[in-house]
């Protein structure tokens, strides 16, 4: 297949050209405006970066190309490039921003993973439909979490889902599967009131498919603002319709499962695992939630026990990420000085995760105060100036030390 390409996200570049001119500009402010020089001169590099900043993927590996993967490469040796074979998992995370319409934005974060290299991918630029669906194909859908699943299965582009149609006389005349692929389609691509026609009248021709009842249960989900419980109490009865009449497909019940796990609901997830793993033993899924599940009750040996049975995946990533997780939590229970340095590492972790939010909201207020309060009073400007420069290198450090601390230790 040919290169695929696809710009990453330009925010990091955006905030670190901040900082820069930030530093800058209170170094200007104290009487030294040649290091100010210095500082501002960094932000030729920066905007290079930023233009020839892209991730590429050919059918066989996907990588992070341009100057700011060179030098992650060169110094910290953060190696940019992930085979399709060593990708462990693909999660998709979304941000929603939704109008009086009932309908809403919907931007999406691809987030791929294995081998020690993590690469993200975002929606907002055009080629993102074509770049995933090629990406997700290659990989295979026991490594897709249930959104990516959804973008994998239903995704469609904006000229595309225009020649949707809108009569209602067009719609009774679709069949229910086509009816199904376009409201999760314009579900996905945040027009939910137009999807909602759809699978009113898609469950009006199949009420008991459960396939249809599992993706109109994550819908209404989705659909639900503001705790809205009528939408909530639908889409949790739709579920559980769904996992009564899954019967023996044991890829419906894992996903249902998964939705259950979402929910908080570990009850129905481990039942609904359960039953996919009766059906079949190999299910990898299923294992890795009944892990989780034991995770939370805090039964490390059954963790353990249930990430070497999904260590017998087929696929080698899968398989060799599952032995990785069994063994350290087998190391957990057995060695206490271990226990005790990984307990400190994660305290150290989300210490580090609160600086970065602390030191980014500071940042932001001190901006606010010097462009507001700033001009009426000098001493208030000279203060904000300082507090974004210490806030933002802050930032740019706490970065770095997240990297450190995530990694377990060996």
């Amino acid at each position: 297949m040919d290169t695929i390409n696809i710009r990453p996200g330009l925010v990091p570049y955006a905030l670190a050209a901040a900082v820069v001119m930030t530093i800058g500009s209170t170094l200007l402010k104290q009487g030294w405006p040649n290091w100010a020089l210095v500082c501002w001169a960094l932000l030729l590099p920066i905007v290079l970066a930023a233009i020839f900043d892209r991730i590429e993927f050919d059918g066989h590996a996907i990588r992070h190309q341009g100057p700011l993967a060179f030098v992650l490469a060169t110094l910290f040796r953060m190696h940019r490039e992930l085979r399709v074979s060593d990708i462990e998992a693909i999660t998709t995370e979304a941000t929603r921003l939704t109008f009086a319409t009932g309908d809403a934005r919907i931007s999406y974060h691809t987030r791929v993973s294995g081998a020690g290299v993590e690469i993200v991918v975002r929606s907002h630029r055009s080629s993102y439909a074509r770049f995933i669906k090629a990406l997700f194909q290659a990989a295979g859908p026991h490594k897709l979490d249930p959104r990516s699943f959804e973008i994998y299965q239903y995704f469609e582009t904006g000229t595309a889902l225009k020649e949707s149609p809108v009569l209602k006389s067009d719609i009774d005349a679709m069949t229910a599967p086509l009816l199904r692929r376009i409201g999760n389609s314009l579900k996905l691509a945040g027009k939910l009131a137009q999807a909602s026609s759809y699978f009113r009248i898609a469950y009006e021709k199949e009420p008991r498919d459960p396939k249809l009842l599992y993706e109109m249960s994550r819908f209404y989900h989705s659909s639900a603002q503001r705790e809205d419980v009528r939408l909530l109490q639908r889409s949790d009865a739709c579920l559980r319709l769904a996992s009564r009449l899954a019967g023996n497909q044991p890829d419906l019940l894992e996903r249902i499962g998964e939705a259950f796990f979402e929910r908080l609901d570990f009850k129905r997830a481990s039942e609904c695992f359960r039953r996919a793993l009766a059906l079949d033993p190999a299910r990898f899924r299923s294992n890795l939630g009944l892990a989780e599940i034991a995770l939370r009750d805090g039964k490390l040996a059954h963790v353990a026990h249930f990430y070497n049975a999904a260590a017998g995946s087929k696929d080698l990533a899968l398989a060799r990420m599952a032995g990785r997780e069994a063994r350290y939590y087998e190391r957990l229970m057995d060695d206490d000085g271990f226990l005790e340095s990984e307990l400190r590492r994660i305290r150290i972790s989300n210490q580090v995760r609160w600086a970065r939010r602390v030191a980014s909201m500071t940042f932001f207020s001190a901006w606010l105060a010097g462009g507001i309060i700033g001009r009426f009073s000098p001493l208030v400007e000279s203060f904000s100036w300082a507090m974004m420069a210490t806030s933002g290198l802050i930032w740019g450090a706490s970065i770095f030390a997240t990297r450190l601390v995530r990694r377990r230790s060996a």
